[in-house]
């Protein structure tokens, strides 16, 4: 009865291997087929990429090449007929530079005192008028000084004062002898040419 019993049982089991392999290979081989169909396989993502080598490439990167030095100028100013021809290196351009009468000419005049006196030959105590001219000098304040051979020192009259570029004052002296006089710009420092007054 036990040796008749197991038959079944073997044969259910041998039955259900059988299925359970034929089901698994069926399974196999529809996977190997179709991952051959989609290139999925190592053999055909080979072959794909020895027939087309950008197949399944994201970035192309060109290999480099030396670029070529432009010979001529980056960019053209004035292309026209009547500019200026181009100078060559190394030489002097004299278009914007002015010359040295025009830079004279662009800078202010430089400022100067003209002194002058009414006599040149005075008697003790005698009126000396002094006058003269001081161009872009308006309201500058002037002081005489003298000198008598020891140096220049302050006459001691008040400062006078520019109006209209010119200016004038009156002296007298009893010192006999030969006087130099002339005009300072007490801001500036600017002076006069001398004038001589002999007293005697």
């Amino acid at each position: 009865m036990k040796q008749g019993g197991r038959h079944p049982i073997v044969a259910g089991v041998t039955a259900l291997v059988a299925v359970a392999v034929g089901v698994g290979l069926i399974v196999g081989i529809g996977m190997f087929v179709g991952a051959n169909i989609l290139g999925l396989g190592g053999g055909g993502a080979a072959s794909d990429q020895a027939t087309d080598p950008d197949a399944g490439a994201s970035l192309y990167a060109p290999s480099p090449k030396p670029t070529k030095t432009a010979t001529g100028p980056a960019i053209t100013l004035d292309a026209s007929p009547t500019s200026a021809p181009e100078k060559k290196a190394g030489s002097v351009s004299t278009s914007t530079s002015s010359s040295p009468s025009e830079s004279a000419a662009e800078k202010p005049g430089k400022k100067e005192i003209t002194l002058q006196t009414g006599i040149v030959v005075a008697k003790p105590m005698e009126r000396i008028d002094i006058t003269g001219i001081y161009p872009g000098g308006e309201g500058a304040i002037l002081r005489l000084e003298r000198d008598e051979g020891e140096g220049w020192q302050e006459f001691g009259i008040p400062d006078v004062s520019v109006t209209g570029e010119q200016f004038s004052t009156a002296i007298q002296t009893g010192r006999v002898g030969k006087h130099r006089f002339r005009m300072k710009d007490i801001d500036t420092g600017t002076f006069s040419n001398v004038v001589s007054v002999t007293i005697g």
